[in-house]
């Protein structure tokens, strides 16, 4: 079996050595002889541009976005790697026969039968961290050319959540026996997951609105094939939705493929949210809502009627906020005319560990796969709720910590 290298081991560097280049190939580099370490506020900036890639890339072809950034941060060393900084390439893509474009050369670490040993690799060379991105996006799809649904147990509709994903993904994309942990590491540390879609495999019943073709996969059309079509006006039954990070969705009709949710509607559909005017002037930042809100006026008085409300299902939203605002000592987000809500339940409210705990879902079930530490600051959304009779604080999509737990 072909072996997948790890550039996770060591930021990498600049050139210690340097051989002729052959062909396309630009330069040799050790990717032993330095490490990076990255100050906060330089990984902040890298998860700023990662996660804008990677919700793009990661929605074109159906995969977690919080794995690929995941990836990212250890096999780049937060972009700070020889591979990401002379040649944008932030998976340690390898130059294959199938590559046409510039490579590099770099001394790598790989691993087989739980023994490291070091070879010197050709690895691709890419003109933006959008490229390398998109190249691994499509590597998730398409897997290789001996074996093209090698990483299928990482693709949306086969992974319920991004442990299944990063479990798939170990002893196939990476030879590190335990390269499961360390994704699922960064992705708890980070939040990650804030990126990723909400998967439901509720089974509802819906109509079709425009006539059009079905797909094999949940990506985008021109990574998917067509296998079917459905009618106007067609009665049909959903089984599985995967709602993206920008609010849209694609759907699993039962029997025939995947959709695009505006292809569908549903009878009487609802909406939570409350009717508001944008304050003239003032500009528009959205926002990722993580928690219902109450709607306050300028006052801090609760305006009757109006909230924002988050199902299970959604996890999160995307909200306009124009601007903040203190009112009697507490920062809100202004989202209409006179409309505030508490900014808790935007950025959260820093909150530290006295106990060792584990992560539970929305519906007090206990995560194995996901612990914090006692000491450890974690950020916390609203208020806390009851789950089981118990109170949890909501740190996540569809991730709660006991309030108890908390100093």
């Amino acid at each position: 079996m072909k072996k997948r290298l790890l550039t996770s081991i060591a930021a990498a560097v600049v050139l210690t050595s340097t051989i002729a280049p052959a062909s396309n190939i630009s330069a040799i580099t050790d990717l032993r002889s330095q490490k990076v370490s990255a100050a906060t506020d330089a990984q902040t900036e890298f998860l700023n541009k990662a996660a804008k890639e990677a919700v793009k890339a990661a929605k074109k072809y159906g995969t977690y976005p919080s794995v690929m950034i995941a990836q990212a941060i250890i096999e780049s060393g937060w972009g700070q790697s020889g591979l990401a900084v002379n040649s944008n390439n932030l998976f340690g893509m390898k130059a294959d026969d199938s590559w046409s474009g510039e490579s590099y050369l770099a001394r790598t670490r790989e691993e087989k039968d739980g023994k490291s040993y070091y070879i010197n690799a050709i690895f691709r060379k890419y003109n933006s961290l959008k490229e390398s991105f998109e190249d691994n996006g499509k590597k998730l799809r398409e897997g290789v050319s001996w074996q093209p649904l090698r990483y299928k147990g990482a693709w949306l509709e086969n992974a319920n959540t991004y442990a299944e994903a990063t479990k798939a993904l170990t002893g196939t994309y990476a030879t590190d026996s335990k390269y499961d942990i360390a994704l699922n590491s960064r992705i708890t540390s980070h939040n990650l997951n804030q990126y990723d879609p909400v998967i439901s495999k509720t089974t509802k019943h819906y109509t079709v609105e425009k006539s059009g073709s079905v797909y094999n996969w949940p990506t985008d059309h021109s990574v998917a094939k067509a296998v079917g079509s459905v009618k106007s006006g067609e009665k049909v039954t959903v089984t599985k939705t995967i709602t993206f990070h920008d609010g849209s969705s694609r759907m699993y009709i039962e029997g025939k493929g995947w959709i695009n949710g505006t292809s569908l509607t549903k009878g009487k559909t609802t909406t939570s949210e409350p009717s508001t005017q944008a304050p003239k002037g003032a500009t528009k930042v959205e926002k990722n809502l993580m928690h219902n809100a109450y709607v306050y006026d300028a006052k801090g008085k609760k305006i009757k009627g109006k909230m924002y409300k988050i199902s299970d299902e959604e996890g999160s939203k995307l909200i306009a906020t124009y601007g903040t605002k203190t009112i009697k000592k507490k920062t809100y987000y202004r989202v209409g005319e006179n409309e505030y809500i508490a900014a808790g339940n935007i950025d959260g409210t820093l909150r530290f560990l006295k106990h060792n705990t584990y992560v539970y879902n929305q519906y007090g079930n206990r995560d194995n796969t996901l612990k914090r530490k006692k000491n450890e600051q974690v950020a916390t959304y609203g208020s806390a709720v009851k789950i089981n009779g118990k109170k949890y604080y909501r740190i996540g999509i569809r991730q709660y910590i006991k309030k108890s737990n908390f100093m």
